[in-house]
């Protein structure tokens, strides 16, 4: 009887954690963990380390891991949303700069964090996330360059444009 109640509870504590949306566990929950250990030609010049799509993720520690270069597959018009859950965070550090490069590195769009605190933005949740809209179809290069100090895990999400009828 004793075993039985503490399987239920170590379940029911699992369960719990993976509900909070500041776990680590709701980040991950229905993603793959993906080695980024590729060298992908993607600009001339870059290489990306790893493919990323809704169903995968990234755990990179800054500020080695910068810069992170990883594509994403997307068609005209829909967004990408970066987001990054920090599984620990010992320093914000002063930069944090996301690329968003159109397919051939023809155009590139960019965040700058400009010295906000990311950390503190990200205070409930443990998640910031920064989206771009794209215009041409194709794999798309991010770039993340930050040199705050932590372990972060890293996702994205392509979002379809609504279409007005």
């Amino acid at each position: 009887m004793q075993r039985r109640t503490a399987v239920l509870l170590a379940s029911l504590t699992l369960s719990c954690a993976a509900c909070d949306p500041g776990s680590e566990a709701a980040f991950t929950r229905g993603r793959s963990l993906v080695p980024c250990d590729q060298n992908i030609p993607s600009c001339p010049g870059l290489f990306a380390t790893c493919s990323l799509n809704s169903t995968t993720y990234a755990r990179l520690t800054f500020p080695q891991g910068s810069p992170f270069r990883f594509l994403v597959a997307a068609l005209p018009q829909e967004s990408i949303e970066l987001t990054l859950f920090f599984v620990t965070q010992q320093d914000v550090g002063l930069d944090t700069r996301i690329l968003w490069y159109e397919p051939g590195c023809a155009d590139v769009f960019t965040y700058e964090s400009e010295g906000a605190d990311l950390f503190a933005e990200a205070e409930e949740t443990n998640t910031i996330s920064r989206k771009q809209t794209v215009y041409s179809g194709g794999d798309h290069l991010i770039e993340v360059f930050t040199d705050m100090q932590a372990e972060v895990d890293i996702g994205v999400e392509v979002l379809v444009p609504l279409r007005s009828q």
